[in-house]
């Protein structure tokens, strides 16, 4: 099953559902037991994704990158979670909650996705999770917590990738440059 069907699933009341669920298991994960959600902000990130998909060839072509990128931008601009995270859990990032959030949904979405490389012909799996350091992820939520989706998809796009080549060394392309 693709794992971005909770996302890109041509249904956008399903979409929705799918990731209030998330929102809901990522917050009792983290003793929230209420979490303040704008669904119609929420809604809107979704119908980006659909109608406004910053990649010319649409979120059907595009990489995982791509749609995790597409994601976070989108999320993190529309700000759909209103509640901060516990302060007594994630510090001086407690307020970018949204940020955290699509993060968080971006790296599990990431981990077992599948590459159709057209170069190698064949389908690569990302079999190893992205895992970074507790500086470096406090930092990058910083980093994400003001991105727009004009101006951050590519940028983001590009990191996810290399995060995910770290720990799959066999899906990345041969250096060239």
């Amino acid at each position: 099953m693709n794992k971005f069907n909770i996302l890109y699933s041509g249904d956008q009341r399903q979409d929705l559902q799918n990731v209030c669920e998330y929102i809901d298991g990522f917050c009792h994960a983290v003793s929230m037991p209420y979490v303040d959600l704008n669904t119609i902000a929420l809604m809107g990130v979704l119908t980006t994704l659909q109608q406004d998909f910053p990649y010319q060839h649409g979120p059907q072509k595009a990489s995982p990158f791509k749609k995790v990128a597409a994601f976070t931008t989108a999320f993190v601009a529309a700000k759909p979670i209103l509640t901060p995270l516990p302060e007594d859990k994630f510090g001086l990032v407690a307020g970018c909650q949204n940020a955290i959030l699509a993060y968080e949904f971006s790296i599990d979405a990431l981990h077992g996705a599948e590459i159709n490389c057209q170069k190698r012909k064949k389908i690569i799996v990302l079999e190893n999770r992205i895992k970074i350091s507790k500086h470096y992820w406090m930092d990058l939520i910083k980093a994400i917590s003001a991105c727009a989706p004009v101006y951050h998809f590519e940028l983001l796009s590009l990191l996810y990738e290399a995060l995910a080549y770290r720990w799959n060394t066999d899906a990345s392309y041969t250096p060239t440059i």
